[in-house]
């Protein structure tokens, strides 16, 4: 992703939900972060204005980016042409699996950066047949990078993903959401997960710890990112 590789060692990705200053995003360096997702969503701004936040930031951060854009009341309509132009400014692309918009933008960015497919269910982890489903239609979408977020209910859910990662053949990032899956974000790189979501300002779901305290753990786990 950018000029870093993936997969050699484990890579901690801070989610950036509104406009951070560069100063204080190369701290976030220096305390372990590899890797910034923008949420362009979250900011509720117009998706212009973010995206000129990330091109002038990008002048001054050189960790590889991430951008990402939900559907919301500030981008319905406007997302297809949005990635377009966020493909410009970042390294990876992260769009959901079954975006009815997907071809379109999948064919627009045409190799301009990564395309990362992603499925989240909030209510429960499928089975293993249900996990390499979700791994088979989103490479069908496009995906170079497939991001699989559930929510664990028991341990058994989470030790279930963890071996599904391990397995996989994929490019994968694998997440176990809520209190119980909260392991996984220290784990999920050993099975073989490319890089685990931390917050930089406040949790964007439960169970989500800070990048500065996944990285911090990692680097105590994982003597390779010393």
């Amino acid at each position: 992703m950018g000029n870093m590789e993936l997969g050699k060692v484990p890579r901690v990705a801070g989610i950036i939900d509104c406009a951070v200053a560069a100063a204080r995003l190369n701290a976030f360096i220096d305390s372990g972060v590899d890797i910034f997702e923008a949420r362009v969503d979250l900011f509720n701004k117009p998706v212009g204005k973010v995206i000129d936040y990330v091109k002038k930031i990008r002048k001054s951060v050189s960790a590889p980016f991430i951008g990402t854009i939900r559907e919301n009341d500030f981008n319905r309509g406007e997302r297809v042409g949005g990635y377009v132009e966020l493909a410009k400014h970042v390294d990876c692309v992260d769009i959901e699996l079954g975006m009815p918009e997907w071809r379109e933008v999948v064919d627009s960015i045409s190799g301009a950066a990564l395309i990362m497919v992603s499925e989240h269910d909030f209510n429960s982890t499928p089975d293993t047949g249900g996990l390499a489903d979700i791994v088979r239609r989103a490479v069908e979408q496009g995906a170079e990078i497939v991001k699989i977020a559930v929510k664990a209910q028991c341990a058994g859910d989470v030790t279930r993903l963890l071996r599904f990662t391990e397995d996989c053949d994929t490019p994968l990032v694998s997440i176990a959401m809520g209190k119980t899956g909260q392991i996984s974000r220290i784990a999920a790189p050993l099975f073989g997960s490319l890089f685990s979501y931390g917050y930089l300002r406040k949790p964007v779901v439960r169970g989500q710890l800070s990048a500065v305290k996944v990285a911090k753990a990692l680097n105590a786990y994982f003597p390779s990112r010393g």
